[in-house]
């Protein structure tokens, strides 16, 4: 049997009406899943700085803190703590970075951060701050991150120098004319250039957490694939690579009594 006409047009009808909800039922979802982004938006690009004042990017003068700036543009994202533990975190697919970790203290250097700070990390959430930042500004809130969450200052201030005994030995010696240029007279890397990743900082603990006197012979004998830390065994004996593994650690690693 077929359906009468009456009965066709009204389950036209009927189906008209059930399309166009859910087309308005599509629209609102749109809507409300753009105005979600575009909240995520404003908070990660910085919709802090209306509260921040205005400012010129071009003077070299500091006009605010490094602590009022890292409240205004990075705690959002980054957490009030430098732990990355922010509202907006899950958000990303890339996680905040946690500043408070000895990896952090150990991977980022302060060049690293004022070009992360200046031009953005691709790939990730973090975007340029050049034209909302002073150069000034720029390392004064990369400044106050490295003394306030990854507390560098306090391990390089009170790291005492390696003692002129030590400095006179075979090890020290040796260190100062194959490895200061890169990690440091103090244990504590001074370039790092374009080095992907960085020379070792020797001084910060989890360095002497990782590097036991064995890798760092092997190390310094074979080089380390894909850094620029490159072979010495042809160069010196194994008594002299042991001499200055051990003193590394003696002059940089050891805990202070």
């Amino acid at each position: 049997m077929y359906s009468s006409p009456s009965g066709l047009r009204a389950s036209r009808a009927t189906y008209r009406t059930i399309i166009e909800a859910l087309t308005c039922l599509g629209r609102i979802a749109r809507r409300i899943t753009v105005l979600r982004y575009v909240t995520l938006l404003l908070l990660v690009c910085g919709w802090n700085t209306v509260m921040a004042g205005q400012h010129d990017p071009k003077t070299d003068k500091v006009t605010r803190k490094g602590a009022d700036i890292y409240r205004h543009y990075c705690s959002v994202c980054h957490g009030d703590r430098g732990d990355g533990q922010s509202r907006a975190r899950r958000s990303f697919a890339t996680p905040p970075r946690n500043y408070t970790t000895a990896k952090a203290a150990q991977d980022l250097t302060r060049k690293r951060m004022i070009n992360s700070v200046t031009n953005g990390r691709p790939g990730t959430a973090m975007i340029s701050w050049k034209t909302e930042l002073t150069a000034v500004e720029i390392a004064a809130v990369v400044d106050y991150i490295r003394t306030t969450f990854m507390r560098l200052d306090d391990i390089e201030t009170n790291r005492p120098k390696p003692s002129d005994k030590l400095l006179a030995s075979r090890g020290g010696v040796l260190y100062m004319r194959a490895c200061a240029m890169c990690h440091g007279e103090t244990g504590k890397r001074v370039i790092s250039g374009r080095m992907q990743p960085p020379p070792t900082n020797f001084i910060l603990p989890i360095s002497a957490t990782q590097l036991t006197t064995e890798r760092m012979i092997a190390s310094i004998a074979n080089g380390r694939p894909g850094t620029a830390m490159k072979a010495y065994g042809d160069e010196y004996s194994k008594a002299d690579i042991k001499a200055m593994a051990e003193f590394i650690r003696a002059a940089f690693m050891t805990k202070e009594k």
